[in-house]
């Protein structure tokens, strides 16, 4: 990694970027200056359309299908926040960065309807209660997930602290006796294999712990109807409102920034996972 990049990655720390962005981000960037094959100098714009419709060419090997509008979006951010970096410190005189590319749609948010929540729980291991547990009981994102240390839960209490979520945000959240007690049970099983007592709950990364959610989707029957881990957090979400929670004690409890991106909840049929026009 040079230093352009190594500058770009700070600077993106600095900005109070969450963790996923700041290692990914400058990864994408050398993933590209490899492709062209040039100094970050040397880039033109016609580099980097060029280097936009290769990606299109791309067969993803999880999904085996070419990369989502999403994620090509994702890599064309990082190459324009890097550029833009560049110019704003000097270093570069003309950004290259020239693309129009729209923002993709935001997906349909897609949630698990009762029966489906008790499917998953009825066959999921010991670690996949947990997940369960933390993605839709607490509603946590995949990251603030495998980050959550055994020191941020407060067990007497029955309440998880979430230090450092999406925006630097911290929230605390409430927990039921359920969740204490498998929680306690996962503690006292994996005891031989655990080593500080500030390390992470469960242990294991992201890509590895949304591994083990696909493997319990396909446990359960689930596996053919769209569901992403994320829709479990969608689907907390839709259950809260319906039994009449406020707007605003959702909105704190996923730790969003803006009560505009909760509302979007508001519009959720839920037992269908589809959006209604309300």
């Amino acid at each position: 990694m040079n230093e352009t990049i190594l500058q770009f990655r700070k600077e993106l720390q600095n900005l109070g970027y969450c963790k996923t962005v700041i290692n990914s981000y400058p990864k994408q960037i050398t993933k590209f200056l490899n492709y062209t094959r040039k100094e970050h100098f040397e880039v033109q714009s016609k580099d980097i359309l060029d280097y936009y419709t290769y990606l299109k060419t791309i067969i993803s090997s999880r999904t085996e299908k070419p990369l989502s509008e999403n994620y090509l979006h994702t890599i064309l951010l990082s190459i324009k926040l890097y550029f833009d970096y560049l110019q704003r410190t000097g270093t570069i005189k003309i950004n290259p960065y020239q693309l129009k590319i729209k923002s993709p749609k935001s997906e349909e948010r897609k949630v698990f309807t009762d029966e489906e929540i008790r499917k998953l729980y009825n066959k999921s291991t010991s670690l996949q209660t947990i997940i369960l547990h933390l993605c839709y009981a607490c509603g946590l994102r995949k990251t603030e997930a495998s980050e959550l240390k055994t020191t941020d839960i407060d067990l007497e209490n029955q309440l998880l602290y979430i230090r450092k979520g999406k925006g630097k945000k911290r929230r605390v959240i409430p927990f039921t006796k359920q969740v204490k007690n498998d929680i306690e049970f996962f503690l006292s099983t994996e005891a031989e294999v655990r080593h500080p007592i500030n390390e992470n709950l469960l242990n294991i990364s992201s890509p590895k712990l949304y591994y083990e959610f696909r493997k319990l989707l396909k446990k359960a029957g689930l596996e053919n109807k769209g569901f992403t881990l994320h829709c479990l957090r969608h689907t907390i979400a839709t259950q809260l409102l319906e039994q009449g929670m406020e707007l605003e004690k959702v909105r704190d409890f996923l730790g969003h920034q803006s009560l505009s991106t909760t509302q979007i909840y508001t519009r959720i049929n839920y037992g269908t996972g589809k959006l209604s026009a309300k």
